[in-house]
């Protein structure tokens, strides 16, 4: 076939990129989304927030832009099983699968070091260090509680034997316990006393001991001994009511005072305990108790009736046990002891409940004093609570109000933020609570936040006196206005209306979102900054997410920060499980930054929460007709059916369409202004279409429903969508059904339906009833029309492709043109597959306002000269024509070995331009404009997923990573995206994750909670006072004393400050005075002897190592030996376990 002269003379478009040396791929950045959570950590402190995965992967963020990554090695992968903060020292703990301890040293500038890892031959069951003082405490399989030395990284020498076992022994040889049930001595969880670092709670199965560390013995025991009769958390249908049972502990919560202790079960009760009465608990409840309601007290009256008539009684369902529970103080009161608190229940609930997790209000715990007693206590008699003194306690203890935080499903984990103080557990006054919970895909992980505590909590704002008179109120024989009168009820009544007893959801990073799908997108600069314009408003129902450590930069060291400016913005559009479209900024202009002076001042990416949009309120009206659950169905308040099927945006209008998979399409557009008195729904002439400009969203939100197609059952599912710049909207249908939509009115202005136009020619004879896979909008000429008209391409299955013309009458009318000029494409059109450029520049010719203009330019008489190429895709090749149905230009075939072409796209760089077609086996194919001369196939980065990828006509492209999902899974979440680029000569440098100071910003740790009395503070002590305290003045360095030994090697100089704990001295000690004059002179000591301390320090450090990796080494040849001391470490043991217990 011989090519016309109009062909021979079309330029290349390709020059400057048809050398292969441009093209160059690579991965930019990978932005995760954390799906495979298995333990959260916070440090108030420093405002570090971290997040450990199943892979292997720890990632740690802050301040804008503080992000890093710190992977388990040796082996990789291994699932991340704990995971604390020891805010001492700014270290991250974290315990693997293989149960061997992690330390990262996070004040090493750049990025955090990995100190030291450490195995304990055992597993692993809890981890717990206070803020007080630099050790761990490790509780092991065995019931054996190790500790660990933050400041020698080693293990100490202070170990606590398995107590439970002990326990036991002396409890059954005095009869005071039930017979021991195997594995009651696990341990299940640890806790510090808040205000006493000297007591350890330790959680076993059969119940809670608290330690004495100092003293080396056992001094409180709570069990739990249901007596006969008593319903616990099963209720009166329980096996075995008649005989005494031990509930099973599963967790612990100390109330900020120190005085009571929350201890939760197996059944699904909490048990809440005095410190100084272990004999019985002051109630035990479940989450739907009332009152002062008791489970371990017998009710005589039920339990006859129950054994009597049990049918009459229905059989309680069974609950959840109680996995994990916090007790929040607030500063909400002037009294020491506290005021309302707030306890957080996961578990408990009955498994037909929904999902959630459990809030409970509680009163002051504010007891007065005892009487005083008439007669002296005998000799050696034991503390007794007093009566009035546990009436009290128990009175505090009636829920006041409950909230439940529901959840998409099952609850795994929570985690609090305190505001200020890592102390009280990390649970005192907390702004915010992160819930995560299972999802609809096995093992994946969904991340909600949400403010706290609920507001219905604080209770409602204070109100002017009835009694109290405004100022400006009429007197008595003076004249009321009732229309001031009535305004100031409807305002007064639209304020207490206006506040919202549900909590607000806080604004979760990106990384904690469930995202299905995403769309790169590339703007100009000024519809960049409209869209970033004021990004940081609040929005109505939003809090912020308290995270805020650190400091973050990157180092420029090729220079390439300065050829930033040159690269153009983009949006990464993404839709969410939770029915939301969420805009991030990508743009490689947050990343600049030059060193630490010049830190970074945005993450990457960076969302752009007033971008939001949100269809969840849309769906749930069933009046509008959007859903694709009949209105009939029983109401799903998670809308579990519905799906966002894609998203098409405009980078001129800004205007955004989102097509729901029931078949309903959504147009939102930017700043719609408020309008006075739009209180209707407005009436469309159109049955399709549905009206949507009532509808508002939340306050600070920028992006308003405008109208909708409504799902038609008979036309089926939506199979192409195309939105244009210019007020232009065509979706395809899978009927073969098209309508196109005129947003000017909004009106249908063609509907299409199969054998509509009925074309007999040779290009019609495919099915009428086929659908169209493309749809592309573009303002060009023809062959058979050298007028530039707006029109609309639409290519079938088979190749068939129809080209509808739109005609401008005024004042502002478009209609179609009928019948549709017919062509054909590549068969299989490959969606997005399709482009009409400039033959003399690249440029492609869309449905923009450049391309409007020349539309509407009617006075002008056509240019002849000016040509266009039509470049369409399919599955097998490309084609290239000219003037859309004119004269084939050239043609493609991929051939067999590059695997399915999924996605083609335009790249254009330096006034040149090239197909690039993407493969399913992770290649890019790459051709010339308009010949399609094959210039040179290049190997992408390892993908992720086989799904297409987005692209933005620049050369950047995204992919994904799907999280893994059994075959079949309506959903698939994506567990990452990819950032690439076909350009990556001089780009990578500044996306790499950026060089970090963790200890920017850090605020120095509070002192250690003074002990309060249980009674009035005008009581000189407690009633009974804490169990074995401690001199509270030094309590942190005494435990680091007391459990490194007296051989503890000289700990290298720390590089945080610990917590300055600042008594005065008291009167008649020779120490405040003479220690001034000498630090003055220690001051002055010559530099050379400090250095040769400084040596000498640094040398016993380095031999306190060598000893402890020496001893390490003993451990082993001992491990190697022990079955010949087996009988004397047995010996040994029991001598050391027997002075727990005085034995």
């Amino acid at each position: 076939m011989f090519a016309s002269q109009a062909v021979k003379t079309l330029p290349d478009l390709s020059l400057d990129l048809s050398d292969p040396s441009d093209w160059q791929a690579g991965l930019l950045r990978t932005i995760p989304y954390h799906l495979d959570i298995t333990a959260v950590a916070t440090d108030p402190i420093s405002g570090l927030f971290a997040v450990g995965s199943s892979r292997g992967v720890i990632y740690i963020y802050g301040s804008p832009g503080v992000e890093c990554r710190l992977k388990i090695t040796e082996p990789a992968g291994l699932r991340v099983k704990f995971l604390q903060f020891a805010v001492s020292v700014l270290k991250l703990l974290c315990i693997d699968e293989h149960d061997r301890l992690h330390v990262w040293d996070l004040t090493t500038p750049g990025r955090p070091k990995l100190q030291r890892i450490t195995g304990f031959g055992q597993p692993v069951n809890a981890i717990i260090s206070s803020p007080s003082h630099t050790h761990a405490f490790v509780a092991l399989a065995d019931g054996e509680i190790k500790t660990y030395d933050f400041q020698c990284s080693r293990i100490s020498p202070y170990a606590i034997p398995n107590q439970w076992r002990l326990y036991e022994k002396k409890s059954l040889a005095s009869s005071l316990s039930i017979a021991g049930v195997s594995g009651s001595d696990v341990i299940i969880d640890m806790a510090i006393h808040p205000r006493d670092l000297n007591l350890l709670f330790v959680v076993y199965e059969g119940g809670v001991l608290v330690s004495d560390l100092k003293e080396q013995n056992t001094v409180r025991a709570f069990e739990l001994i249901l007596s006969p009769g008593a319903p616990g958390g099963a209720g009166y249908h329980a096996k075995g009511l008649l005989v005494p049972r031990r509930s099973q502990a599963t967790a612990i919560a100390i109330h900020p005072s120190g005085h009571l202790l929350a201890i939760g079960y197996a059944d699904g009760t909490i048990g809440f305990w005095a410190l100084e009465d272990e004999e019985k608990p002051l109630a035990l409840r479940t989450l739907d108790s009332t009152g002062d309601e008791d489970l371990s007290a017998v009710d005589t009256t039920k339990l006859d009736a129950v054994l009597s008539s049990p049918k009459d009684y229905p059989v309680e369902p069974p609950r959840e046990p109680i996995f994990k529970l916090a007790w929040s103080g607030f500063p909400n009161s002037t009294d020491p002891r506290g005021g309302d608190t707030v306890l957080t229940v996961l578990g408990g609930m009955t498994i037909d409940s929904p999902p959630g997790l459990t809030a409970l209000l509680l009163p002051p715990l504010q007891p007065p004093a005892p009487p005083t007693p008439t007669s002296p206590k005998p000799a050696g008699a034991a503390e007794v609570l007093h009566p009035e003194t546990r009436a009290a306690m128990c009175k505090s203890l009636i829920v006041k109000d409950i909230y439940t935080y529901t959840t998409v499903g099952p609850v795994q984990d929570f985690l609090l933020f305190p505001r200020s103080t890592p102390h009280f557990g990390g649970h005192y006054d907390p702004s915010a609570i992160l819930v995560i919970s299972d999802s609809d895909v096995p093992e994946a992980r969904i991340s909600e936040a949400f403010e706290f505590p609920p507001p219905s909590f604080l209770g409602p704002p204070e109100s002017p006196a009835p009694d109290a008179a405004p100022a400006h109120t009429s007197q008595p024989g003076g004249d009321t206005d009732p229309e001031d009168a009535l305004a100031k009820e409807l305002a007064m009544t639209l304020q207490a209306m206006s506040v919202s007893d549900e909590p607000s959801s806080a604004r979760l990073p990106p990384c904690l979102w469930t995202v299905l799908g995403e769309y790169l997108v590339r703007v100009d600069k000024h519809a960049y900054e409209t869209l970033v314009r004021d990004k940081l408003v609040p929005v109505e129902g939003e809090v912020p997410f308290p995270v805020k450590g650190g400091v973050a930069w990157s180092e420029d060291l090729e220079g390439h920060m300065k050829l930033i400016k040159f690269q153009s913005r983009r949006i990464l559009i993404t839709h969410l499980r939770d029915l939301t479209v969420r805009f991030l900024d990508v743009s490689p202009h947050l990343l600049v930054s030059t060193g630490p002076d010049s830190p970074l001042s945005s993450n990457f990416p960076s969302p752009i929460p007033r971008l939001t949009i949100e269809l969840a309120q849309l769906l749930i009206d069933r009046s509008l007709g959007l859903s694709s659950v009949p209105a009939s169905a029983e109401y799903d308040p998670r809308l579990s059916k519905e799906r966002i099927e894609s998203v098409h945006f405009v980078p001129e209008a800004l205007e955004c369409v989102v097509v729901m998979r029931s078949g309903a399409v959504v147009l939102h557009r930017l700043d719609i202004p408020a309008e006075d008195g739009t209180f209707g729904q407005r009436s469309l002439a159109d049955e399709e279409l549905v009206s949507l400009s009532h509808l508002r969203p939340r306050r600070g939100l920028r992006y308003s429903p405008v109208f909708a197609v409504k799902p038609h059952k008979t036309r089926g599912l939506v199979t192409a969508c195309a939105l244009s710049d210019i007020g232009f909207l065509a979706i395809a249908y899978a009927s073969g059904s098209l309508l196109v939509i005129d947003f000017r009115g909004p009106k249908v202005i063609l509907r299409h339906e199969p054998n509509s136009h009925g074309g007999s020619g040779f290009l019609h004879r495919h099915s009428e009833a086929e659908p169209f896979l493309s749809l592309s909008w573009t303002c060009c000429k023809l062959a058979t029309d050298p007028t530039v008209r707006l029109r609309l391409i639409c290519s079938a299955a088979s190749g068939a492709t129809s080209i509808y013309t739109l005609a401008h009458s005024a004042p502002s009318t478009w209609t179609v043109t009928q019948p549709p000029v017919a062509t054909e494409s590549p068969a299989r059109p490959i969606p997005g597959g399709t482009f009409v450029l400039d033959a003399k520049t690249g440029a492609k010719c869309g449905g923009d306002r450049k391309g409007l203009a020349a539309v509407l330019q009617t006075d002008e008489a056509p240019d002849p000269s000016r040509k266009f190429v039509f470049v369409a895709a399919g599955a097998k090749g490309i084609r290239c024509t000219l003037n859309v149905n004119g004269e084939r230009i050239a043609k493609a075939e991929w051939g067999a070995k590059v695997g399915t072409v999924q996605h083609v796209e335009v790249v254009e760089k330096a006034d040149s331009c090239a197909l690039v077609a993407f493969t399913s086996l992770g290649n890019a194919l790459i051709y010339s404009l308009p010949h399609l001369e094959h210039i040179q196939t290049i190997q992408l980065p390892a993908l992720g997923s086989s799904d297409p990828p987005s692209t933005d006509g620049s050369g950047d492209f995204t992919t994904h990573t799907t999280f893994p999902t059994p075959a079949g899974s309506p959903l698939r979440p994506l567990l990452s995206t990819e950032l690439h680029t076909l350009f990556s000569h001089r780009r990578t440098g500044p996306y790499a994750l950026p060089l970090v100071d963790l200890t920017y910003g850090r605020r120095i740790v509070p002192p250690q909670p003074q002990p309060v009395s249980l009674g009035p503070p005008s009581v000189m002590g407690s009633v009974l006072g804490y169990l074995g305290s401690l001199t509270t003045a030094s309590a942190g360095e005494q435990i680091d004393t007391l459990l490194a030994g007296p051989d503890r090697p000289v700990p290298p100089p720390s590089k945080v400050a610990r917590p300055a704990v600042i008594h005065p001295a008291p009167e008649g000690e020779a120490g405040g005075s003479s220690q001034a004059p000498v630090s003055a002179a220690a001051a002055g000591m010559s530099s050379g002897v400090a250095d040769l301390y400084n040596r000498l320090g640094t040398a016993l450090t380095e031999r306190g190592e060598m000893l402890g990796d020496l001893q390490q080494s003993l451990d082993s040849l001992e491990q190697g030996s022990k079955s010949m001391v087996k009988q004397a470490k047995r010996l040994a043991a029991q001598q050391g376990m027997k002075s727990w217990f005085g034995l």
